[in-house]
């Protein structure tokens, strides 16, 4: 039987008040979580053409992730199809999603509760159909067969994705994980941990093919380099700034990620992409905000969300 926290049924209440059309079920055969129906109004702005994608992830990084597809969604109509959103259920002491590992951990339930309200809400007004459940369940793949991504974007997500998931989509489904992985730093859940403890002067964001090991797949690409040093250039201990900082090259992978993948398709070409060179396709004045040395003073506020969305930080 799934705990139901006050706050969780705090967080269906203000979706349905939102929009008394939204419709949130249980799920037979998932251990928790639920399934989220936009309203009839909402469902009605989806688009119907495009390459179907779906995003699964949660927090900060998952936010950033959901809304550079949004964004090349509504800036080339036509081009991408955003199908569903996974996400995590940080309110659910059911959810097997390592909360005491993760990030989760940083935050009491109430902020908790902010983080999932904003990136469901944000997905159920556009009338994105939306999932926290157990995914290795034959419940979500009922729902994967439904929604039918041709690709998958995971960003900050709490399960592992087992290889009926993995195999799905016919154009991969891909990582974006911020640590160097090339270099074999800070797979798993502690990324900004790993930095703190090698006491690490920089550090890069990984986009890579999800395989069944956690942060193992082939690697398609890394950004530039990412200062992560005080301005004396002394060391942080600071997990929530030097985190906050090496996000800030999400947004901009996963663009270049929808756009490489519309132009294979547009040309009639399936399978995964191999690489992308984000060196190349990054300015000098965005590399060199990347290193830029930390600002305390700037603690919350560097990451380019809209103005509304700053709580969103990490």
């Amino acid at each position: 039987m799934t705990n139901v926290s006050d706050l969780e049924n705090d967080l269906l209440a203000r979706l349905i008040e939102e929009n008394s059309g939204r419709r949130i079920t249980r799920i037979a055969g998932s251990r928790w979580g639920r399934l989220f129906l936009p309203a009839p109004d909402e469902a009605a702005r989806r688009p119907d053409r495009g390459l179907r994608v779906l995003c699964v992830g949660s927090w900060t990084l998952g936010f950033l992730a959901f809304e550079a597809l949004l964004s090349i969604e509504i800036l080339r109509p036509g081009g991408i199809n955003l199908v569903g959103l996974v996400t995590d259920d940080p309110l659910d002491a059911d959810a097997k999603i390592s909360v005491k590992k993760r990030f989760w951990r940083y935050y009491e339930e109430p902020e908790r509760e902010e983080y999932e309200w904003g990136i469901l809400h944000r997905a159920l007004s556009l009338g994105i159909p939306c999932y926290t459940g157990e995914v290795k369940s034959g419940a979500f793949r009922e729902i994967l067969t439904k929604w039918d991504p041709e690709a998958i974007v995971v960003a900050a997500f709490g399960q592992v994705i087992d290889e009926v998931i993995i195999e799905f989509p016919c154009h991969g489904i891909y990582n974006v994980h911020p640590s160097d992985l090339l270099h074999c730093h800070g797979a798993g859940p502690e990324p900004w941990e790993d930095l703190v403890e090698r006491k690490a002067s920089s550090t890069r964001v990984t986009l890579h093919r999800v395989s069944p090991t956690i942060d193992d797949g082939d690697i398609v690409g890394r950004s530039p380099e990412i200062n992560v040093r005080l301005p004396d250039r002394s060391v942080s201990n600071d997990v929530r700034m030097i985190g906050e900082k090496t996000l800030l090259p999400v947004g901009p992978m996963v663009r270049e990620l929808a756009l490489a993948l519309m132009d294979k398709r547009a040309r009639g070409l399936k399978g995964p992409l191999d690489s992308l060179d984000f060196e190349r396709s990054f300015g000098p004045d965005f590399k060199s905000r990347l290193m830029e040395p930390l600002d305390p003073t700037n603690r919350g506020h560097i990451l380019p969300l809209p103005e509304d969305e700053e709580q969103y930080t990490v």
